[in-house]
């Protein structure tokens, strides 16, 4: 921000000017994993930075009914070099439920007591609402008798000196005699003999000794109103307003005066309350609910007193409730009725119902569908993994294996910062070869942006619960790969040619001649070669054929990492002065990160120049565009492909040989 030099004195002036910093490289290997598991929350994205996190979280290996395979996915990203991941539980069991209903007529939903764990045995928890109130006082009121006559055009009457605490100065008063009343406010009181009252204005009527002041009555649009005692009375505090044979109503607390025992309310009153002595006292009582969560002979009794559904109050109840057994939310959308009336009802024990226990033999594609979802709010995440939908048990029905993982990659090109690992569908490797099965799945996947690769076959791991090795399916190891890969050398160099340390050996090792045509068609084969282990042969994506821009995923990968890098490190630009000042800077920013991409190896070029190409001018941002408050950067990458071929062409020659590459 520029100094402006108005109403300042001469001198020497220190005018510190923000400067964007550069652009930092975005993240690119987090994983993020969909599937079964023994236990956690359903369709919770939770972010996970070791495997015995997992195991925590979610529990162990499930053998049965079925084995199921994102538990090892997990484990083999960790142990093949990946640092973060997230995990989303899917499953059939449903958390048993109870809607808690408003004071309103409408009997609307105001919070939902949900069962921390899916299952039949929620439906034993039972949750009872009883009606609190912390606090219970009554509006201040006073009325004494004059002492003498008071004249209109007088601004002073006097009272008993006794009476004359019971005012304050600035109070305001109702002076009445017979039928006669004005409002007045108090200036000051002095007591010599009597007290005598100042007022701040002259008064306009005439009073006779048998006249009183006393507090003004409480009446519509009001929000101050003085209380006997303000003790347990916050911000945030419900309170209900009413007068014995008179009008009642509810309202909030705006703020407190504790020196001058009053509240202020959010919004002014609604009814007129008398505070002459032929009326009972106005009685303002605190509005609160105590909740009671009983699970037997699980967590027992739980008990949350004198709860409050002002986010403000120290009692709120999502500060408060901490229940082992149940979560306490507002419901979705949250209860229409005003303050009090959202307050939930008072409820005798009733039993949360609906859970159902999970079976992991039901699980469908939508419950997939469900899973790869909750992703959409998880940007950091790059890396795709659901496993088990290649496993046996799913793949039996080859369409559901297929549904799921077009899905997969439909969401990676809607996040566009996401790229699929996927399996192949399992396979009976007890029968002989048989391309057109991997060909088949192939052929049914396709991505026009190379959002994902295909990777076969399984790999074959030690059993983590005896001896033996066990199959399970690349993808998680592969995203393991994928973050050693890019932490070591680059997101643009292509995870291929890498071993997977942890495969101890494959379900099919393939000939040459077995996988030239599937690396043809964007499938890529795990080999084992001696003295090499396991290693990743194959960097392709599934892109058609055709589509030669997207082919390998080094470059498909490096491209989002940065466009994800330029969008985050431009944000600051967003509603800035479109000017040539701000595409200068713009274009130094974008020009520097990609010039130490460069530098890396990640651009083709002898020079930067030969490498990426930035324009933000005037000759992409016209008049036009800048009226449609859009700023244009055109870059143009070079990118470097992986070399998929070497070949040696050699040439014999009468007095010797040459080779070139």
């Amino acid at each position: 921000m520029a100094f402006v030099a108005t109403g300042k004195a001469p001198g020497v002036y220190i005018d510190e000017v923000q400067v964007p910093g550069p652009i930092a490289g975005a993240p690119t290997s987090i994983a993020a994993f969909v599937g079964p598991a023994q236990m956690g929350p359903l369709l919770q994205p939770t972010l996970l930075t070791n495997a015995n996190q997992f195991g925590q979280v979610f529990g162990s290996y499930i053998e049965d009914p079925m084995r199921v395979y994102v538990t090892h996915a997990v484990n083999g990203f960790f142990n093949e070099g990946g640092g973060q991941c997230w995990f989303v539980r899917i499953g059939t069991g449903v958390q048993a439920s109870l809607n808690l209903k408003d004071r309103s007529n409408a009997g609307n939903t105001t919070l939902v007591a949900t069962a921390i764990k899916e299952g039949a045995g929620g439906n034993n928890i039972t949750a009872q609402v009883d009606n609190a109130s912390i606090a219970q006082t009554t509006a201040t009121r006073q009325q004494v008798q004059l002492t003498a006559v008071v004249n209109k055009g007088q601004n002073q009457a006097t009272i008993a000196k006794a009476d004359a605490q019971k005012f304050n100065q600035g109070d305001s008063v109702l002076i009445e005699d017979g039928g006669t009343s004005e409002l007045a406010t108090i200036a000051t009181i002095a007591t010599n003999g009597n007290a005598t009252i100042t007022f701040a204005a002259n008064l306009v009527n005439n009073y006779t000794a048998a006249g009183d002041i006393r507090t003004p009555d409480l009446t519509p649009g009001q929000q101050r109103i003085q209380v006997g005692s303000v003790t347990s009375i916050q911000v945030g505090t419900y309170v209900n307003i009413s007068q014995q044979g008179g009008a009642s109503e509810q309202g909030v607390v705006r703020s407190v005066d504790t020196i001058g025992k009053a509240i202020t309310l959010t919004n002014g009153l609604v009814n007129t309350y008398p505070q002459d002595a032929a009326h009972q006292a106005v009685a303002i009582a605190t509005v609160e609910f105590t909740l009671t969560i009983n699970w037997p002979n699980k967590t027992g009794k739980e008990v949350f007193a004198n709860l409050s559904m002002d986010p403000r109050h120290s009692q709120y109840f999502a500060k408060i409730v901490n229940s082992q057994a149940v979560t306490v939310a507002l419901a979705d959308p949250p209860s229409p009725a005003p303050p009090a009336g959202n307050v939930p009802v008072a409820l005798a024990a009733t039993n949360l119902t609906n859970g159902v226990s999970d079976d992991i033999t039901k699980i469908t594609t939508k419950n997939y569908h469900d899973g790869i979802d909750t992703l959409l709010r998880i940007p950091e995440a790059n890396l795709l993994c659901v496993p088990d939908v290649a496993a046996k048990g799913f793949s039996v029905n080859k369409a559901d294996t297929q549904d799921v993982q077009q899905y997969m990659i439909a969401h990676c090109e809607k996040v566009l910062n996401r790229f699929a690992i996927l399996d192949p569908a399992w396979e009976d490797t007890t029968k002989a070869f048989d391309p057109s099965i991997i060909t088949a799945q192939r052929n049914n996947l396709s991505s026009e942006r190379g959002m994902g690769s295909l990777y076969y076959p399984w790999i074959a791991i030690s059993n983590p619960l005896g001896s033996g090795r066990i199959g399970v399916p690349a993808s998680g190891h592969m995203a393991g790969v994928y973050a050693n890969n890019d932490n070591t050398r680059g997101v643009f160099k292509a995870p291929a040619n890498e071993q997977i340390v942890s495969a101890l050996d494959l379900s099919r090792n393939l000939t040459d001649d077995e996988q030239g045509p599937l690396n043809d068609l964007g499938i890529d084969v795990i080999r084992s070669f001696p003295a090499h282990g396991v290693v990743v042969w194959g960097a392709r994506t599934v892109a058609p054929p055709d589509v030669t821009q997207w082919r390998y995923n080094s470059i498909r990968r490096f491209v989002n990492f940065v466009e994800a890098s330029l969008r985050d490190g431009t944000r600051f630009a967003v509603f800035e002065p479109n000017n040539p000042t701000l595409w200068g800077t713009v274009k130094r920013l974008v020009t520097d990160f990609l010039n130490s991409q460069w530098q890396l190896g990640a651009l083709e070029g002898a020079t930067a120049k030969d490498a990426f190409n930035v324009v933000v001018d005037s000759t992409n941002n016209t008049p036009q565009s800048i009226a449609l408050g859009q700023l244009i950067i055109q870059v143009t990458l070079y990118t470097v492909p992986p070399a998929e071929y070497v070949v040696f062409q050699i040439i014999q020659e009468p007095g010797g040989s040459s080779v070139s590459e």
